[in-house]
């Protein structure tokens, strides 16, 4: 009786170690299993979002994180209209396809992130479905479309401004030449002994207008036939400080203290340093014009190692900030337009031509319009390549 026991107690132990070796095997191969669906998860480019049948966050991958700028440890376990109150048309298509039950695809739709930056994401959500076919939740997926609706607008932007600078050419020429013949006429004029000495006042409003539209017709033809841009490697910091010692007189009389805030690690950057101190002069100019009665103004260079705005390549990037009464949210969109200025005696090409020759560089102008508290705008421009490589584009 007693050997039998044994034999069932060995029996035991064997399928007891026989079974936990079982256990452990396919606690290995959940762990593996998890492992790679997190590596999965890790490494797609778009944000992907699991919420329970009731709305309830329960995964939140880094993609999410980067594009919504919410950590997961913040998101899961929150509702999602809690996570992002400003997102009421995601909630809707996540409310929407739990109800019916079926996938929703192709949707696009502005999203305004927690820290109040403005994104446009498509969106797709699709029902996690049981064994049975019951939902379980859904996937919400996005992908940031925003910098795609730029390029969209840059190319039709480019187009009309084709157009308008075939036109401006053609103008300019065209008023050229009657504005010499004025000014000299009326230059004439005040060197004929005859002249009546008074109306030399008025001879010298006639030529004082009349270098004004030169001025606008010399800015209609750097704006209409831009000049090829002379690619050499220079330092950032340098040209902005060589900008501040033509303009820094100038804004001392107005009143005006310039905070200087380099990188001095900055990389450099392939440039025309002519084109871009006109790029800075016009910076500066209007943020000066910003604040008429003087006030605080801050020049600073700062290395961003993935620039959104650059297809994330690394960039050099200077900031030229006000402190003056901001930019109102609904002129931002046109400030770079041809001609929307608004200065009582402005052409609005200052802007324009600034922008024409950072694209001409392969950058960007970022505004931060910072409506009631100062505009910054900041120069967004690639990296001069290292030794040996190719330039990008």
């Amino acid at each position: 009786m007693g050997d039998v026991r044994q034999e069932d107690f060995a029996r035991l132990k064997l399928e007891r170690d026989r079974l936990a070796r079982a256990v452990a095997e396919l606690q290995a191969a959940l762990a593996a299993a998890r492992a790679q669906h997190e590596d999965l998860l890790s490494s797609l480019q778009d944000a992907v979002i699991v919420v329970s049948p009731v709305g309830v966050v329960v995964l939140w991958n880094p993609a999410a994180e980067e594009l919504l700028k919410v950590s997961a440890s913040s998101a899961v376990g929150k509702a999602f209209d809690q996570v992002l109150p400003q997102a009421e048309a995601l909630g809707e298509l996540l409310v929407k396809a739990l109800a019916a039950g079926r996938s929703y695809a192709d949707f696009e739709a502005p999203l305004v992130r927690p820290d109040g930056a403005r994104v446009t994401v498509s969106a797709v959500a699709s029902i996690l479905a049981g064994a049975g076919g019951e939902p379980r939740g859904a996937v919400l997926a996005l992908r940031d479309v925003s910098r795609l609706r730029e390029l969209e607008e840059t190319l039709r932007r480019s187009d009309r401004l084709a157009a308008l600078g075939q036109m401006a050419a053609g103008v300019a020429h065209e008023v050229r030449n009657p504005l010499v013949g004025i000014r000299a006429a009326a230059q004439f004029l005040e060197g004929d002994p005859a002249f009546t000495p008074g109306l030399r006042e008025y001879t010298g409003v006639i030529i004082r207008e009349v270098d004004r539209l030169n001025a606008i017709v010399e800015d209609l033809l750097a704006f209409a036939s831009p000049k090829p841009v002379q690619f050499a490697p220079c330092n950032l910091n340098q040209v902005l400080e060589e900008t501040l010692a033509v303009k820094g007189a100038a804004l001392a009389a107005a009143g005006i203290t310039v905070a200087r805030i380099y990188d001095p690690q900055l990389p450099p950057i392939l440039g025309d340093p002519p084109r871009l101190h006109q790029v800075f002069l016009n910076l500066l100019r209007n943020a000066a014009e910003a604040m008429p009665g003087g006030g605080a103004l801050t020049v600073r260079t700062r290395f961003e190692r993935l620039s959104a705005r650059l297809g994330g390549r690394a960039a050099a990037v200077a900031e030229v900030a006000d402190a003056g009464p901001g930019v109102p949210p609904d002129r931002v969109p046109h400030l770079f337009n041809p001609f929307f200025t608004t200065k009582p005696r402005g052409t609005g090409l200052g802007l324009a031509i600034s922008l024409r020759i950072v694209e001409d560089h392969g950058g960007a102008i970022e505004v931060a319009p910072g409506a009631g508290r100062g505009a910054t705008f900041a120069v967004v421009l690639p990296l001069a390549p290292a030794a040996g490589e190719a330039p990008d584009g």
